[in-house]
């Protein structure tokens, strides 16, 4: 049986925890200070309206259908992207990839634009998902020009 001393040095011999580095000032209102808070679900609003715009989208593109291939590129360039036998996809596969993405592409332009909200402005998310949006439609141009 352990006596008082030996458990004191027992305990004295392990070694201490690691000091925690949090950042905490020493300043007595650090504690009353608040977080800012963030723009909550407002950065979320692209991926609803994505999501809502969506079958809208479906009903201009059977619209689009009647004017010509070239017409539906504008509002689908990657269901145009998909199909093209470059990829090298079998065209049963890039046929079901197609009609994925005519379902997906919006949400996923809503979801490229939350998530460049929470990491820049307004202005910047807005021109990138238009560039994402612009640049197949670029390829696709440059591709039937050859």
């Amino acid at each position: 049986m352990l006596n008082s001393a030996d458990m004191l040095w027992s305990m004295s011999s392990r070694p201490l925890p690691p000091r925690s580095t949090s950042a905490r000032s020493s300043s007595p209102s650090a504690g009353s200070r608040r977080k800012k808070a963030g723009p909550g679900w407002l950065v979320w609003l692209p991926l609803l309206l994505g999501i809502a715009v969506t079958p809208l989208a479906r009903r201009a593109a059977d619209v689009l259908a009647l004017e010509g291939p070239a017409a539906l590129q504008t509002l689908y360039p990657y269901v145009a992207l998909l199909k093209l036998h470059a990829l090298g996809l079998p065209e049963d596969l890039g046929a079901t990839l197609s009609q994925w993405m005519m379902w997906l592409q919006f949400p996923l332009y809503g979801l490229f634009m939350s998530m460049m909200m929470r990491v820049s402005g307004v202005a910047r998310s807005l021109i990138a998902t238009v560039l994402v949006h612009v640049l197949p439609l670029v390829f696709l141009i440059s591709i039937a020009k050859m």
